[in-house]
């Protein structure tokens, strides 16, 4: 049962469609499935360059939503400028792992001085690593990920690590 559609005409001249259906589940219940629906009309086969642009629009659409509403969330100003330098964005980064080294302490009780700070480094740095290494992934699957914004990636974890190990030393 189709109970909403919205569309939107890509520069491609396709049409994206997504439409809100429903599926019953196990036990009665029912769950609303966001799907996208591709409506090509009659312009005729797309070529390769094409699809793969259409997909590419599609998901980079999808991550200004995502920027959006974080931007809401961090209660950020709609076009206010935000300092997108390795340093600042080290800093911010830092700044919130490093916000939670008490909780960190309190959930492990025997740990203090430097050494709980060298292990709580270890694990918050896995995390953070892990967290850029999927943010490559998704910039390499939307083509964006060129040398540019490799080194700019390369400085933030650079920095990242050295924040990190002041926070060892107790600096």
């Amino acid at each position: 049962m189709v109970t909403g559609i919205s569309s939107v005409q890509s520069s491609y001249n396709v049409y994206l469609q997504a439409t809100q259906t429903y599926s019953k589940q196990t036990q009665g219940s029912t769950t609303s499935v966001l799907q996208d629906t591709l409506d090509l009309g009659a312009s005729g086969p797309l070529s390769t360059e094409e699809a793969i642009g259409i997909v590419t629009e599609r998901s980079l659409n999808k991550l200004l939503e995502v920027v959006q509403q974080a931007r809401a969330e961090l209660g950020l100003p709609e076009g206010g400028v935000l300092d997108t330098s390795p340093e600042a964005t080290a800093q911010r980064i830092t700044d919130f792992a490093l916000g939670f080294f008490d909780k960190y302490l309190e959930n492990n009780p025997g740990l203090e001085g430097e050494e709980a700070r060298k292990q709580y480094a270890e694990f918050i740095g896995g995390a953070i690593n892990q967290g850029v290494d999927e943010a490559r992934g998704i910039l390499n699957a939307l083509s964006v990920l060129n040398p540019d914004v490799e080194n700019h990636i390369t400085s933030i974890t650079d920095l990242i690590q050295q924040r990190l190990d002041a926070f060892v030393n107790g600096s």
